[in-house]
């Protein structure tokens, strides 16, 4: 859908929802239908039902769960790009899941915005509204919403004097900053926002600092940002006390220094970022369960490499994606899968399995081509598509089973990370292959083609 959402009807804005659990769709309707009448929201627990519903029906913006049971949101996405009435013109992935690679595949299907969850209503509340805005202005060009901006700075204070100063030595530092001058707007914003770190004044009204920092730290969605008091009201020990103890990160009082002030938040931001590069390693392995669970309800081996081949290039932010099997009992195979979401038609010629193989000096670890051009064995390979290659050995119990190869057009873009999701991805695939060698009868070789189908060869 590339016109205006109001060229389409005058009176509404039709948002689609899509989660597997209801709760979560009920929720966010709530919340975005206060944005007024003229939002109309529509509801799915699943892929499949959502394309029922607007079977004949324009889409405004779509805000729709990474992984569902059948269609997770990003083959959800690329149906709609076919959708009779046109594809969605803002398109919003909520994700638990804050693998590496899946922002590039975000990048790659234009999806404009991804939020992690948890995240509070009013963060998705915020999002719509300036959507909304920037459709009425500028439909045609959206940009992607995976770049990293400067930090974001809540200053929340009720003296406009005080938000003065603060603001300019955030500004000549580079950072993006927010205001707030009372308890409940401060919460408003946070919750809105989601800044990166928060001056919290105590000596505001309708609600004092310590209260906001109480309610933040109850909050699962917010409990985690940055909180530095600044106050001239409260400068007595047991003040000071209180607020480390309902969980504030640093108390200064004023007045302070400027240079010391920048210093601790610079410091809090690199503990942020610490704990943020902890949380999301915690949510990359939680991924595994869901794809686990994909792996064991398939029941024919040409489902179970299409389904591992997409996953691991979603996942991943690859552009190509290959898995060979290779097996000597109960039956001889040798089977490839290819799948490619890569703007290049070129087509990666690589190597025969036992090759590869040769390459790994340990199956244990796996392989990171960091730059397959400027390696003479590979770069005769690749036909010039990709550089940074990823290879992990599919080890079942007596021998290896297979290998999952991904490819990528940037140099360096596989890094450890990427090693550690997919060693761990191919583990479970390689129990979900040998679980099936047994009942199969097999071919000789097979391919995906971009939609994800297996054709053979």
């Amino acid at each position: 859908m590339d016109a205006n959402p109001s060229s389409t009807n005058q009176t509404q804005t039709r948002i689609l929802i899509v989660d597997d659990h209801p709760g979560m769709a009920a929720t966010l309707g709530r919340a975005l239908a206060q944005l007024g009448s003229g939002i109309q929201v529509i509801a799915a627990t699943s892929g499949q039902e959502a394309l029922e519903q607007v079977r004949d029906l324009p889409v405004d913006l779509l805000i729709t769960d990474m992984m569902m049971p059948e269609m997770n949101g990003m083959e959800l996405i690329e149906k709609l790009r076919s959708h009779p009435a046109g594809r969605p013109s803002f398109t919003v992935l909520m994700t638990a899941y804050d693998v590496p690679g899946l922002k590039e595949s975000a990048r790659r299907l234009k999806i404009n915005e991804m939020i992690i969850k948890p995240f509070p209503p009013e963060r998705m509340r915020n999002i719509v509204q300036q959507a909304l805005a920037k459709l009425n202005q500028s439909p045609a060009s959206q940009p992607s919403a995976v770049n990293r901006q400067p930090f974001k700075i809540l200053i929340a204070d009720d003296l406009e004097d005080n938000v003065s100063l603060l603001s300019r030595y955030l500004q000549n530092e580079g950072f993006n900053y927010i205001t707030a001058a009372s308890g409940k707007e401060t919460l408003d914003k946070i919750r809105a926002e989601m800044p990166d770190l928060i001056l919290l004044d105590v000596n505001m009204p309708q609600k004092d600092g310590f209260t906001v920092l109480m309610e933040m730290r109850q909050d699962p969605a917010i409990e985690h940002i940055p909180v530095i008091i600044l106050t001239a009201a409260r400068i007595d020990p047991m003040d000071v006390q209180t607020g480390l103890n309902l969980g504030a990160d640093d108390y200064m009082t004023k007045p302070f220094d400027r240079r010391e002030l920048l210093a601790r938040i610079r410091t809090k931001l690199r503990s942020r970022d610490s704990e943020e590069a902890i949380r999301r390693r915690r949510r990359e392995f939680s991924v595994l369960p869901e794809i686990g669970r994909e792996f064991s309800a398939r029941q024919d081996l040409d489902e179970l490499a299409a389904i591992a081949v997409r996953r691991t290039v979603e996942t991943l932010g690859a552009e190509r994606g290959h898995v060979f099997l290779l097996a000597h009992r109960p039956a001889p195979l040798h089977r490839e899968y290819r799948l490619s979401q890569a703007a290049s038609k070129a087509e990666d010629r690589l190597p025969g399995i036992e090759e590869m193989f040769a390459r790994i000096h340990d199956p244990q670890q796996g392989l990171i081509v960091a730059d397959a051009q400027a390696d003479p064995f590979w770069s005769r390979l690749t036909d010039g598509a990709s550089h940074s290659l990823l290879i992990v050995p599919l080890l079942g119990r007596f021998e290896p089973v297979g290998l999952l190869v991904l490819a990528h057009e940037q140099a360096g873009y596989f890094n450890t990370d990427h090693l550690l999701l997919l060693r761990a991805i191919a583990s479970q695939a390689a129990i979900a292959v040998e679980g099936l060698l047994a009942n199969q009868t097999f071919q000789t070789s097979s391919t995906l083609n971009p939609a994800g189908h297996v054709r053979s060869q």
